[in-house]
């Protein structure tokens, strides 16, 4: 996959390691939990993010802040999952494709909360006026980037950057004209 280093929410610079002006952004890890145990994915939460029925008409469940303000600029991940086939993915509306180089890339499913984390259960925001997350590679995985501040109460909801979204994605084009599904979830990606 290609990796993409992250910019300062504050003044815009990229960085590596920390901003020089504003100084490392904040990872929130997730809560360590081995993989295979059954409902795994609800049990990484970070604390302070609930799962609840989401906002989103029929789209079931979605991960909401319990906690205080997440801030700008806040990374999540990396998104988790097991590697599964082009088909398999194609079938899932829980899965992204890494590309570990131009030509090999992989599909990362997140569907199974067994083999997952908590960030299989973000939903799809339906443009990029709703969305509070950000999706981006990092480092060989996909993050979620904090791009608005999330009020207690709100559900968390992931999009794109637009940068990156050629790199996510072969279809991203296609989705970004169709928007997401309308149960929140992506008809090719999560």
């Amino acid at each position: 996959m290609f990796s993409f280093p992250p910019d300062c929410e504050v003044c815009k610079s990229f960085f590596f390691n920390k901003c020089e002006v504003h100084g490392p952004p904040l990872f929130i890890p997730d809560t360590p939990v081995p993989m295979g145990v059954p409902d795994r994915a609800r049990q990484t939460l970070p604390p302070g993010l609930e799962i609840r029925k989401s906002g989103i008409p029929d789209a079931g469940l979605g991960v909401f802040n319990k906690g205080e303000t997440v801030p700008v600029g806040a990374h999540f991940g990396p998104y988790q999952g097991e590697l599964v086939d082009r088909e398999e993915a194609m079938n899932s509306g829980y899965s992204w494709v890494m590309y570990r180089s131009r030509q090999c890339k992989e599909y990362i499913d997140a569907k199974r909360e067994m083999h997952a984390n908590w960030m299989g259960l973000v939903n799809c925001a339906h443009n990029e006026e709703e969305q509070n997350l950000v999706a981006f590679p990092y480092q060989g995985g996909i993050l979620y980037r904090c791009c608005r501040p999330i009020n207690p109460g709100q559900e968390l909801l992931v999009w794109y950057e637009e940068d990156n979204a050629k790199d996510l994605n072969p279809t991203i084009n296609y989705l970004r004209n169709q928007n997401c599904s309308s149960d929140g979830k992506f008809p090719f990606l999560k």
